[in-house]
């Protein structure tokens, strides 16, 4: 159950008066602004646990009107931290092996938003279309297409869009290295040019700090301590937005 402390002590404005109304805060939270948010992507979405790390770090700080939504439960086996079983809602629209591009291109994505509904969508997605040499431009045409897709399915989206994690130059080559490090220099600029107030569009580096020789299972995919590495960066992004949204909803904005 939220707190009201977790809404005061985050934005400083939030008060009974304000809301006007006399049921208990707490129920009031509960009942109006559980926010559904989507992580989307391919399998270091779909098969690794930094959504597991960063679902009990919500949980740990009250926030906990939250719901993660796609159309399946992954990872079946799931998740250990120093190994202890890690409770967590294990919903997400990760499909292992996408690419961007073909999203876009098949359009994927809209009958996913239908049945899920998201209010924040956590993104990371782009590794495949580099391993395929396919070109910044038509990558970055496919995030506009999804992006519009997002926005026509809930025009109130926000998107939490990831620097995707480096990748071993001696597994998969250094030219998909390099493709990496292109998409997420132009992920920069094409947040800036994507947010609006309506529907923002918020930027977490991923990349910076992130060891591929020990964060990695194999090169590519996390590993436990990759996945810990994940869920901090992302946390205070996600923590800030969810309770944005969650004021947003019990205001009936």
């Amino acid at each position: 159950m939220v707190r009201p402390t977790m809404f005061t002590s985050a934005l400083g404005l939030l008060s009974l008066a304000s809301i006007g109304a006399t049921a208990p805060l707490d129920a009031r939270v509960d009942a109006a602004t559980t926010v559904k948010l989507m992580p989307f992507g391919a399998s270091i979405v779909e098969i690794t646990c930094w959504r597991a790390y960063l679902w009990r770090k919500l949980q740990d700080a009250g926030i906990t009107n939250i719901d993660f939504v796609g159309s399946h439960a992954t990872p079946a086996a799931g998740c250990t931290l120093n190994g202890q079983s890690v409770d967590f809602d294990k919903d997400n629209e990760g499909h292992s092996g996408a690419k961007v591009t073909d999203y876009a291109n098949n359009n994927s994505l809209p009958p996913w938003l239908s049945a899920a509904n998201p209010d924040v969508i956590i993104m990371h997605v782009g590794t495949n279309d580099a391993a395929a040499n396919i070109s910044t431009a038509k990558v970055f045409s496919a995030y506009d297409k999804l992006l519009g897709q997002m926005r026509a399915a809930n025009a109130k989206t926000t998107l939490i869009a990831s620097k995707l994690i480096p990748i071993d130059p001696n597994l998969f080559g250094q030219f998909v290295a390099d493709k990496v490090n292109d998409y997420n220099s132009a992920m920069v600029g094409w947040v800036k040019r994507s947010t609006t107030a309506q529907s923002p569009v918020v930027l977490v580096d991923l990349n910076t700090g992130f060891d591929y020789k020990t964060m990695t299972r194999e090169g590519e995919h996390p590993n436990e301590k990759g996945d810990v590495f994940m869920a901090e960066r992302l946390f205070p992004v996600v923590q800030d937005q969810l309770v944005k949204k969650s004021v947003a909803k019990l205001m009936g904005e």
